[in-house]
């Protein structure tokens, strides 16, 4: 009998936590087993990054003085079991001279290791990069994509990518709009993301950068990287609208970008009222003042570089 979780109440959305408890049915001390670390597999090509040094021997002290306080948790894999929740108190662990640590073991197919894998990690991790948000909102959605081979996942079979976004949403407390946002930044190009997530690039550049097609991208950034260009949301947006289905030359590329040279501004003549000269040459005509001006000048000037 397969567990039912209806991860969109009618009454109200969940919050994260409780949605994370439902996905893992409930646990029970039966659960928890003490696993050797030689037999804990990493998680493959999942979206988040591990904690820096510095945080995990941070984490590795704790471990040393507390233990492992929170479980792993964990599913059953044919040469071990593989890592679902839990991949820095594992390393930490390691660290901390640990030859086992307590993981939950769960029996999970691929779409519910995904989701607990997604949803753990948003749960528990308070600041993440927008390429770890990208992955984590798109790995959710394609994970409810299974949901016509089991409908007792997360949504009934009739919802639509719409609604499964704004479910999404509810559960992470973040807007549709946004989901969707996030989600077109893993159609950005490796290096170009990078610069999203080092503020090299703004998000909302790096959305409108998307619709580009691979190679258009390429050619983008090469152009960055050979004329050390920063491409703000003005110039991604122009980019985008200027594009043939997502396609740029790299000549349209450098002419889009190129900004014209500046207009010499125009010397603004000096004007003096011939009245108040008047004083210093009286009886002379404004032809004659200009002469003996000039006269002055001249001498003062020569006088300097002497």
């Amino acid at each position: 009998m397969s567990m039912k979780i209806d991860l969109k109440s009618k009454l109200s959305a969940p919050t994260p936590k409780e949605a994370f408890n439902m996905m893992l049915g409930g646990t029970s001390q039966k659960d928890i087993r003490e696993l050797e670390i030689s037999s804990l597999i990493p998680y493959p090509n999942q979206p988040f990054r591990p904690y820096s040094e510095e945080k995990l021997l941070e984490l590795a002290e704790d471990i040393k003085e507390n233990g492992v306080l929170s479980p792993v948790i964990v599913r059953p894999m044919e040469d071990g079991y593989q890592i679902l929740a839990g991949h820095n108190r594992v390393n930490a662990s390691k660290l901390a001279g640990l030859l086992t640590v307590p993981c939950i073991v769960k029996d999970f197919d691929d779409a519910m290791a995904q989701l607990v894998l997604v949803n753990s990690n948003l749960l528990q991790r308070q600041e993440l990069l927008p390429s770890e948000k990208a992955f984590a909102y798109k790995m959710q959605l394609d994970a409810i994509k299974q949901q016509g081979k089991r409908s007792d996942l997360t949504l009934s079979p009739m919802e639509t990518k719409f609604n499964s976004a704004k479910t999404i949403a509810e559960i992470n407390s973040d807007s549709r709009a946004n989901i969707f946002r996030y989600v077109r930044l893993t159609e950005l190009i490796p290096n170009l993301l990078t610069m999203v997530d080092g503020n090299e690039i703004p998000l909302r550049a790096g959305i409108e950068l998307s619709y580009l097609n691979e190679e258009t991208q390429s050619r983008l950034l090469e152009y960055i990287e050979a004329y050390h260009t920063k491409i703000d949301l003005k110039a991604a947006e122009l980019l985008r609208a200027k594009s043939d289905n997502g396609d740029l030359t790299r000549d349209k590329i450098i002419s889009l970008l190129s900004k014209p040279p500046k207009e010499p501004k125009e010397k603004t003549p000096v004007k003096l009222q011939t009245s108040a000269l008047q004083q210093y040459f009286p009886g002379k005509k404004t032809k004659e003042i200009e002469k003996e001006i000039m006269e002055i000048l001249e001498k003062h000037f020569a006088a300097k570089l002497n």
